[in-house]
């Protein structure tokens, strides 16, 4: 439909109506950053729409011109359109030669405009011409894209895009000339010392992951200045991939990275936090509370059966074009066979959409080059095909062929065969991870609300937390593997902050607890619902129970009544879940009634006197709970394997939501000052205990204990750098809920103990009265005590200070 350009669909309306309603105009941007060969910028005629800004072909301008634009300015401009080379032609030479030419035209043009009485002339002239809708649509017309309505693009759009995002369009990195263009600038910046090692996003939207990380390898490994570290030979050029790694997924150690930017990681250290124990309970409540509502009770049942749903839906809506383009790869390579050629069109697409929503990942990695399927991409296709076949959607012998195309079978056709046929796998891959990431992160996340806290990108929200058996396991793969790959808490991209997340942990300690209050004030606030049309009394139960944990998780510490600044936050985050879960509201078909009523349901009840003398108790001991929770966190994730990543203002405690909430500015003086003011006051042992006793106190809610915990950590770190890069992880046998480790290298050794499950203080008789093996001297790193081992340490002395503890050897 597009023919050879571009559909570039951001208009609010149809393109003759934009036109009409003067909304699309020829204007001079003396502001357009264009740089020449001289450094100098130059200004540009371009198409206005708003805020957007749209280039112009050089052979379209003439038209633009005012009379009095000088004849030697009008013939650069007559020669380009002149010229052979068309837009699109495979002449390389020749376009290479027709860019040069449009620059000189356009800075002659530029430099004219700079001239006295220029722009006035200029604009009068652009005026007159955009009066004229005929002249307007006619330039719009020779353009090498096609300006649309933006409700067209699921149905025709014809290039990669991030996601969903139109504006946003994918480059062919895997074309060599664009790959290294597209790398040039980071390539001086690495040279020049500017920058030392890299973090690559959305890895998975790559046509060939694995050739790109080698590429970019071998063509930075030259000019890395000699003074740049290098920690792995095989990796000179330190590079972390922002890969989404699903529960039970590793990453491909054959990849020249030296790991991932610690999505995966993040969930680990969240979910050792979690009660295990009571899943059940937990899972009864949720199920129980959401009973009334069908969609959300089928979902507490049945996450799998969500997910499933959700990523099924955006491939019908959001993803509709790029589903098209693999299905008619797919029609193209099943035609060679006589069973295939009989399956229409229609039919493959079904299988396409069944492949891609049973797919247990974001990807798998099969290339032109390689063998076939790795064992991990055998046991992806395994899974998927499992799954769909038991859902018996697609007829079996279609099922057959599309799997085999994507185990590689039957390549032995013909080379033109098996190079199609790799193409078409190649871009199935491409499409499995954005509908992953759309379906679990972005839709499942904001519908499922088991416990919240674990709804975090590379987590599992269906899996209950995480025993210390497999958290040790988890170090111990990781220690052998990717020493090197980073360990994340919070980012930009998680749905809650670390210290948020600390707090609603908590709450799987008290299942019966729970589930009393939560009734409570379900009863207590259904006068504060308001009946929308067609959906009854909102917030439904499923949204009222997330909005709770919310509520419990980033209430302000220390406050007695919500501000408006928090309420205004609230607003703002519920209005982002209500919408990603796309099932009352989307971004696209707002549904206003049932918006306010969510929102004004929170903003009622957080000014509502009774619920408040209900919900403060409540929170109380959960609030000190959870900032052990938090300060334990830090001690594991500055200790384990992995480089720690510290995200802006996570240093003292930060109660953010998900974005734009946890992209707020962060006020670095505050920190450096509380950190200068308690290095100063801290210089001895009973210091530490005496501010470590305070700063947990309830009425300390500046974070300094994190804050100081954060900083001696870093200092160890610093002073062993080896260790903490090589140095092996080995568990150590602790009761109850510590979790209790040593890393070593050589004769140095740190030793790690940590309690877990802080609500019923009975916990804390119970871990304190075991001891851990342990011989030798010992200081410990944040009071400076030494100590002495014969082959067992009390844990009652050990945690005599804060809940966990950190030991260096003499």
């Amino acid at each position: 439909a597009q023919g050879n350009k571009i559909l570039v669909a951001t208009l609010g309306s149809p393109l003759g109506k934009v036109i009409e309603d003067k909304q699309l105009k020829a204007t001079w941007n003396e502001k357009e950053e264009i740089t020449g060969a001289d450094g100098r910028g130059i200004g540009a005629l371009q198409l206005h729409y708003y805020s957007n800004h749209y280039p112009l072909d050089p052979a379209s301008i003439l038209p633009l011109l005012p009379p009095s634009c000088p004849e030697n300015i009008r013939k650069l401009f007559q020669e380009i359109k002149q010229r052979d080379t068309l837009i699109g032609e495979e002449n390389e030479l020749g376009r290479l030669a027709r860019r040069e030419q449009s620059y000189e035209a356009k800075k002659a043009l530029d430099g004219w405009m700079r001239s006295d009485g220029a722009i006035k002339e200029m604009q009068s002239h652009l005026d007159k011409f955009n009066a004229d809708d005929k002249k307007v649509a006619e330039l719009v017309a020779q353009q090498a894209y096609r300006l649309a309505y933006w409700k067209i693009a699921s149905d025709e759009l014809n290039y990669r895009r991030f996601f969903d995002v139109n504006e946003l369009l994918a480059i062919k990195s895997e074309n060599k000339g664009v790959f290294e263009e597209s790398v040039q600038l980071i390539k001086e910046w690495i040279q020049t010392g500017k920058v030392q090692a890299l973090r690559l996003d959305h890895p998975d939207g790559l046509y060939n992951p694995a050739k790109f990380f080698k590429d970019l390898q071998e063509i930075m490994a030259p000019v890395m200045p000699k003074e740049l570290v290098v920690l792995d030979d095989s990796r000179p050029l330190f590079v972390l991939v922002e890969k989404i790694l699903e529960p039970g997924e590793s990453l491909r150690t054959s990849w020249p990275v030296s790991g991932t930017v610690g999505y995966e990681y993040m969930n680990v250290l969240n979910d050792v936090f979690v009660d295990t124990v009571k899943e059940n309970e937990m899972r009864r409540i949720y199920a129980k509370y959401v009973s009334e509502d069908y969609n959300a009770s089928t979902s507490a049942k049945d996450f799998a059966k969500l997910l499933y749903t959700s990523k099924r839906n955006l491939l019908f809506t959001s993803f509709q074009t790029e589903l098209d383009a693999v299905s008619l790869l797919f029609q193209e390579i099943l035609s060679t066979s006589s069973i295939g050629r009989d399956f229409s069109l229609k039919q493959i697409k079904k299988a396409i959409v069944e492949t891609v929503a049973n797919c247990p990942v974001y990807r798998t990695y099969i290339t032109q080059e390689c063998d076939g399927p790795t064992s991990e991409d055998n046991h992806v296709i395994d899974t998927t095909f499992k799954q769909l076949r038991e859902k018996n959607e697609v007829d079996s012998l279609l099922a057959d062929l599309i799997e085999n195309v994507y185990r590689c079978k039957g390549e032995d056709k013909s080379q033109d065969y098996k190079k199609k046929a790799r193409h078409a796998v190649m871009k199935l891959q491409q499409l499995t991870g954005p509908v992953m990431a759309k379906g679990l992160e972005d839709t499942s996340f904001y519908r499922f609300f088991l416990l919240t806290s674990l709804n975090e990108v590379g987590g599992d929200p269906d899996k209950f937390g995480l025993t210390k058996e497999e958290f040790h396991k988890y170090n111990q793969t990781r220690v052998k593997d990717w020493p090197h790959t980073m360990s994340n808490s919070s980012t930009h991209d998680t749905k809650r902050s670390e210290d948020v997340r600390a707090r609603i942990n908590t709450l799987s300690e008290i299942p019966d607890a729970w589930e009393h209050i939560v009734y409570k004030w379900r009863e207590m606030n259904a006068k504060f619902k308001t009946n929308v049309a067609g959906l009854g009394p909102v917030p439904g139960p499923n949204e009222e129970y997330m909005i709770y944990q919310t509520l419990v998780g980033a209430w302000p510490m220390g406050a007695k009544e919500a501000s408006e600044e928090f309420i205004d936050r609230m607003r703002n985050y519920l209005n982002k879940c209500v919408k990603e879960a796309k099932q009352y509201t989307t971004w696209v078909k707002q549904n206003e009634p049932y918006e306010k009523a969510v929102i004004h349901f929170m903003e009622t009840i957080v000014k509502d006197h009774n619920w408040l003398a209900s919900f403060l108790p409540f929170i109380h001991p959960l609030v000190r709970a959870a900032k052990l929770n938090s300060v334990s966190l830090v001690s594991l994730k500055l200790t384990c394997p992995g480089i720690p990543d510290i995200y802006q203002g996570q240093e003292v405690w930060d109660f953010s939501l998900v974005d734009p909430d946890n992209r707020r500015p962060v006020d670095y003086v505050v920190r450096h000052r509380l950190l200068s003011s308690v290095k100063s006051s801290v210089s001895s042992s009973s210091d530490f205990s005496s501010f470590a006793s305070k700063a947990l106190e309830d009425s300390d809610d500046s974070g300094t204990i994190k804050l100081m915990v954060t900083e001696r950590l870093l200092d160890l770190r610093n002073r062993n750098q080896a260790l903490f890069l090589a140095g092996d992880y080995q568990p150590i046998t602790a009761p109850g809920s510590v979790v209790a480790f040593r890393r070593s290298l050589n004769n140095k050794n740190i030793v790690v103990a940590s309690r877990r499950f802080f609500v019923d203080k009975n916990n804390e008789e119970k871990d304190k009265q075991g001891t851990i093996e342990l011989t030798g001297s010992y200081r410990d790193v944040l009071t400076g005590k030494t100590h002495s081992f014969s082959g067992s340490a009390s844990l009652s002395t050990l945690f005599s200070v804060l809940p966990f503890v950190v030991l260096e050897s003499n």
